[in-house]
């Protein structure tokens, strides 16, 4: 799986296809709103005639009823909603947003000017919750919203006018060689990548903390941000490490995700990553599926925590784990170190920040086979496993 989210290649046909766009745009003086709305919108249009010969789109209606339901929802709130740019140009701008579904594997969604939002499949089958998928959402919004891609290729064609044109008549009427002439215009164009690469991030970074302001105000926990990007870091972990240098268009994921986790804190917007994304949370699942009043096992992942036996006064088997899987979920949420699971007095019980989480009852053991003793302990430890198997996620 290739974890990309927003290729260069799309910003290069964009400064390929709107040169003359904006050639006509800085030699008018401030136009009125409404014509240049729709100028960047018939400019969309030509971008995604592009797109449209490249991919194949992903009709089923079920995602694409998901994917437009909580798109129009963000879409709605992010024309309502007036926000600072820190780079662009503020919101709110009135686009009517359309939402579509490119059917390729990669993790990945971009903006094209106008209002017209491309979500890749990959995407789709990466995010574990609603969350997830609208944090995507809403910080593809601002980028059409804070006019981005229009203010790269403006600042492009300042960089290649301040550039490119004095690199060029140092080449001819100084006079070089033509060897010495090829690198000098090559590091005129490096030079000028890495100015548009530099912008290109301030992009990034303004459309995530935007992307927070529409989710504040939306049925949609802004959390999610904070959990897909981390996600995205720990993907890009298992690949080999590259430094793009110049080449970068994104700040680097653990960069993004420290300026959002500080902007929640900000805002006071409580950090649960389990409410968030089930792919996170420690669960109840059913051992039988023919037999849903039978056994549940608390488990994370592929870790097996614990199987509670029914019992009289604790409950059934299946409350006894929810009950579980909901306090380790909240105290994982507040932060538990190694040391902090323990064994009870008496061996029978593990406690979590001083807190009982499991008590170990004489069904139990016999479910178990074991002493309660012993059954406690591998419960213990398996929680252990679970904290490792969390640090190493968050190591990126």
């Amino acid at each position: 799986m290739r974890v990309l989210w927003k290729p260069i290649h799309l910003l290069i046909a964009c400064l390929v296809l709107v040169g003359s766009l904006v050639a006509q745009e800085q030699a008018r003086e401030q136009p009125t709103l409404s014509p240049r709305d729709q100028q960047e919108v018939e400019f969309g249009k030509k971008v995604v005639a592009e797109i449209e010969k490249q991919y194949k789109f992903i009709t089923d209606p079920e995602l694409v009823e998901r994917v437009n339901r909580i798109g129009q929802t963000l879409a709605e709130i992010a024309r309502q909603t007036r926000t600072e740019a820190r780079y662009g140009e503020s919101g709110p701008a009135p686009f009517e947003y359309t939402f579509r579904i490119i059917d390729e594997k990669d993790v990945n969604a971009f903006s094209v000017p106008g209002g017209f939002i491309f979500v890749n499949k990959g995407l789709l089958d990466f995010v574990s919750s609603d969350d997830e998928l609208a944090a995507v959402l809403a910080h593809e919004i601002a980028h059409a919203a804070h006019r981005h891609v229009m203010k790269l290729i403006r600042d492009d064609v300042k960089v290649q006018q301040s550039v490119l044109l004095p690199a060029l008549l140092v080449g001819i009427f100084g006079r070089l060689p033509s060897q010495d002439f090829a690198g000098l215009m090559t590091g005129a164009q490096l030079y000028r990548i890495a100015r548009v690469s530099s912008f290109s991030q301030e992009a990034e970074t303004d459309s995530d903390l935007t992307a927070l302001e529409y989710l504040r105000r939306s049925p949609y926990n802004p959390v999610g941000l904070l959990v897909f990007m981390e996600r995205l870091a720990a993907e890009e972990r298992k690949r080999p490490q590259i430094d793009w240098g110049i080449f970068r268009t994104h700040p680097i994921t653990r960069e993004r995700v420290e300026t959002i986790r500080r902007a929640l804190q900000e805002y006071g917007i409580p950090i649960r990553r389990r409410e968030v994304s089930p792919a996170l949370a420690v669960h109840a699942l059913m051992e039988d599926k023919e037999q849903p009043d039978g056994l549940y096992t608390v488990q994370f992942e592929k870790i097996r925590i614990f199987t509670p036996a029914p019992h009289a006064e604790l409950g059934s088997s299946r409350a006894r784990a929810e009950r579980i899987a909901g306090m380790l979920n909240t105290l994982l949420d507040d932060g538990v170190q190694l040391f902090e699971v323990q064994l009870s007095a008496d061996k029978r019980g593990v406690l979590v920040k001083g807190q009982e989480v499991v008590r170990i009852t004489d069904e139990d053991a016999q479910l178990a086979g074991k002493p309660a003793e012993a059954v406690a302990e591998a419960t213990r430890e398996a929680i252990r496993r679970l904290l490792w198997s969390d640090a190493v996620r968050m190591s990126f």
